[in-house]
């Protein structure tokens, strides 16, 4: 067995580790950022089936993130003790083999981990938000994530034909241009992410809250926005690793901001669901911040989709896991309920039925009764 230390390198040759220091932080970071992910999916699983009994799609779809940002993780850990931020004149073949084999397999599993959490955002939006509008561009950003990440996933695994010749050069066959295609996808991945994060701001604006729990709310669903932010620097990394000629070295800042960018989207895709858990642990925060003045309109009668579980943590008739009030009603734009009077036109008809709900003609008096004399005792009944 031989050990070397040789400039912030740990080096073991019979179990082939060669581990730097920048190798070791990006390894640091990964391990971080998943555990933190974790936590969150936790908590909210926990939420979700304790304190809600109601498990949906988006729980398994953040899941199905999770299980593949382990993933990366895992490849990200054989990564650094392969050399990664390692010169790549300083790494044996056998060790840089098998570091490119892992670089290889991390970008489809990246892929699939914060797609899943997008998928995950926008199927949250598709139940928090239930009127034809929202549902309709819900639908047409999942189809979006579906098939540039369908192609994001396959192309990333077949970025070479064979796949042997991504770390082998020496091979003959064809291989897509790198540097565009991993270009093109963290462009889309931007992209998608400012059109979830612009998505609810419209409806989030017409609902008429206390200000305290519009401010929370929308400070919620905007940390979508730090998810944009390792989104641009990831981008930036990816230009320099792409314009190196040293990779295996500068490959430690995409690792890391990549970790970082598919680990935040999971906890982004979590935050929304907590609030019956910080009811539970803090009763007299979320109090404070669902404090409203009345309003209009009978929120207390909802919809049974709406209402899985009989137990509540907030007021009656309130949409307690997001604090929105009635969504159902709120949302679908129903007046008397908070949504201001210009955002919808009314047919005649329907202003009919509203006008008959809204002035239901008052009992009138009962008309004095007159009772029959009961019969004499000992009578015959003559039926």
């Amino acid at each position: 067995m031989g050990l070397y230390i040789r400039d912030a390198i740990f080096r073991r040759d019979n179990d082939s580790i060669l581990l730097s220091t920048r190798g070791q932080e990006g390894l640091v970071i990964s391990v971080v950022f998943t555990a933190l992910a974790t936590c969150f999916v936790v908590m909210r699983m926990y939420t979700r089936m304790k304190l809600m009994n109601r498990v949906e799609a988006n729980d398994w779809m953040v899941i199905i993130a999770l299980v593949n940002s382990y993933v990366f993780m895992g490849l990200d850990i054989i990564e650094a003790v392969s050399g990664m931020g390692v010169h790549l004149k300083d790494i044996p073949p056998n060790i840089l083999g098998r570091q490119m084999k892992a670089f290889w397999l991390t970008i489809p599993f990246y892929n699939a981990a914060v797609l899943c959490a997008k998928a995950s955002i926008l199927m949250q939006y598709f139940r928090v938000f239930p009127t034809h509008r929202m549902r309709v561009v819900c639908w047409v950003m999942i189809t979006v994530l579906a098939i540039y990440g369908t192609w994001a996933v396959i192309s990333a695994f077949l970025n070479c034909i064979p796949v042997a010749k991504f770390w082998d050069d020496s091979i003959q066959g064809y291989c897509l241009n790198k540097t565009k295609l991993w270009f093109s996808n963290a462009s889309m991945h931007i992209a998608t992410d400012i059109a979830i994060l612009v998505i609810p701001i419209p409806a989030l604006m017409a609902v008429d809250l206390p200000r305290k729990q519009k401010i929370a709310l929308m400070i919620m669903f905007a940390m979508g926005g730090f998810v944009c932010i390792t989104s641009v620097i990831r981008l930036v990394s990816l230009k320099k690793i792409a314009e190196s000629s040293d990779p295996t070295y500068d490959n430690v800042g995409a690792a890391s901001w990549s970790a970082i960018e598919c680990n935040t989207g999971i906890i982004c895709a979590c935050l929304p669901t907590l609030k019956p858990l910080v009811a539970r642990i803090f009763p007299g925060m979320v109090s404070t911040f669902n404090a409203s003045r009345p309003t209009r309109g009978d929120t207390t009668r909802r919809n049974s989709d709406w209402n899985g579980d009989a137990s509540t943590l907030g007021p009656h008739g309130e949409e307690h896991e997001y604090g929105a009030g009635d969504p159902e009603r709120v949302l679908a734009l129903v007046p008397g309920t908070g949504f201001r009077s210009s955002s919808k036109r009314w047919t005649r008809e329907e202003e009919k039925k509203l006008a008959r709900i809204a002035f239901v003609p008052e009992p009138r008096d009962r008309p004095n009764l007159t009772y029959p004399r009961p019969l004499p005792a000992g009578s015959a009944v003559p039926f």
